[in-house]
């Protein structure tokens, strides 16, 4: 303890009584001992905390049988949702006999590009490909404009 504070100590000694001289000393020998004590408070809660037990239940939950369902139709109708937020290549649009006989041709050189065959008055439309990105869309474009001069991208 430096020299100034015992000093300062026994000073303030002398306008004490008894009963808060005994108080002054716990507070002195408390403060001291603060670290040692702030370890030991820590120990003993962080061991005693280990000892507690706490409850054991079993929680069951019981969905709706028809729970099941409706996620099945919310993540069709995402599907569906998505499917027209993305890029598509309409390659021809005309009268029922025409699209069809387009239809076939198309499939026979690209089988492995999905397409389907849309009714908008008064035309029918071969639509092919979905495309997340423009980028994807043009790429397959440039390989379609090759037999099919008329297709090209639809934005969502």
């Amino acid at each position: 303890m430096p020299y100034n504070v015992c000093v300062k100590k026994q000073v303030f000694r002398l306008f004490l009584t008894k009963n808060n001289q005994i108080i002054m000393y716990f507070c002195v020998i408390m403060n001291s001992f603060n670290i040692l004590f702030n370890q030991l408070a820590l120990f003993l809660m962080s061991s005693l905390g280990a000892m507690t037990f706490a409850q054991n239940a079993k929680t069951s939950i019981t969905a709706p049988e028809k729970l099941d369902e409706l996620l099945q139709i919310k993540v069709e109708l995402d599907r569906k949702a998505s499917e027209e937020k993305q890029y598509t290549i309409q390659v021809h649009y005309g009268d029922f006999e025409t699209t069809t006989a387009m239809m076939q041709k198309f499939d026979s050189i690209f089988p492995t590009l999905p397409s389907k065959i849309i009714f908008e008055t008064p035309n029918y439309k071969i639509r092919a490909g979905s495309f997340i990105t423009e980028r994807e869309a043009m790429a397959v474009l440039t390989m379609i404009k090759r037999r099919f001069p008329s297709a090209f991208v639809l934005k969502p």
